[in-house]
């Protein structure tokens, strides 16, 4: 018996709007997926941009700062050397961080530079419950020395604010939020920071462990573009499914109304 469509079917109120009520879900999952797209092309395109950074030789701090002055998204990813001493007595902890499988507290101590200004040099990460700050046992060299390392723009605030530290001195913080910290730290705060990789001064004690370079992939927006689109797919086939089912009943009902009225 050959099967036959209804297409009255696609003019009943019902159905009518079952299709644009899918049509509508599935366009809303295609621009979803094309977002994801657009997403993964600006993260490719961020990545390639850290990475021309950070293949170029090291440079000093002055020098960067000289050229892009206070723009800090100018500066950072970018190698820098500074000439200075760091200021233990206004170090501050970032308790409980991760990186990768590293986890502990961030140290973050302040370098003051020739120049007067003030670099804050996240030196890395101690155990947890290391007494301090400043961190007991990682306590850097005193006195002036070149370092170097990977500047970086600091973090964004913390959604829920940071408590006002006790007598106006930093202990403790949840972001490296330097416009935050340039209001408890004494002297003017640049708009960078330092992840710490070299220095000219060995420690006299133990080294805190160094905060690894992040890795640089695609994440997960391919993943998620192909889910929208998959999702897309499904409801266009299952509302497809629905509207064919129903025709096709309503052709066989129509049928078996036939034969019954024969003489």
């Amino acid at each position: 018996m050959t099967t036959r469509f209804n297409r009255s079917v696609l003019t009943q109120p019902r159905w009518i709007a079952a299709i644009l009520i899918g049509l509508v879900i599935a366009l809303v999952f295609v621009r979803l997926g094309a977002w994801q797209l657009d997403r993964l092309e600006e993260r490719r395109a961020d990545n390639q941009l850290i990475e021309t950074r950070l293949a170029e030789p090291t440079r000093p701090l002055i020098g960067i700062l000289g050229q892009y002055g206070t723009n800090a998204a100018s500066m950072t990813n970018r190698h820098a050397a500074a000439e200075g001493e760091f200021r233990t007595d206004a170090e501050f902890f970032s308790i409980g961080r991760t990186y990768d499988t590293l986890s502990g507290t961030l140290v973050a101590t302040p370098f003051d530079l020739t120049d007067g200004s003030v670099l804050i040099v996240v030196r890395g990460l101690v155990p947890l419950g290391t007494p301090g700050p400043p961190a007991e046992s990682y306590e850097p060299a005193t006195g002036p020395m070149v370092i170097e390392g990977i500047l970086h723009d600091g973090e964004d605030p913390s959604a829920i604010g940071e408590p006002a530290p006790e007598n106006g001195a930093l202990e403790s913080l949840s972001r490296l939020d330097l416009a935050y910290i340039d209001e408890y730290v004494e002297g003017d705060v640049l708009p960078v920071s330092m992840m710490l990789q070299r220095w000219t001064k060995p420690y006299p004690n133990e080294s805190p462990v160094a905060i690894p370079e992040q890795e640089l992939t695609d994440g997960r927006h391919l993943g998620y573009a192909v889910q929208w689109f998959a999702f897309a797919l499904i409801v266009a086939v299952g509302v497809g499914a629905l509207v064919y089912r129903a025709g096709t009943t309503a052709s066989s009902s129509e049928t078996d109304l036939d034969r019954t009225s024969l003489p």
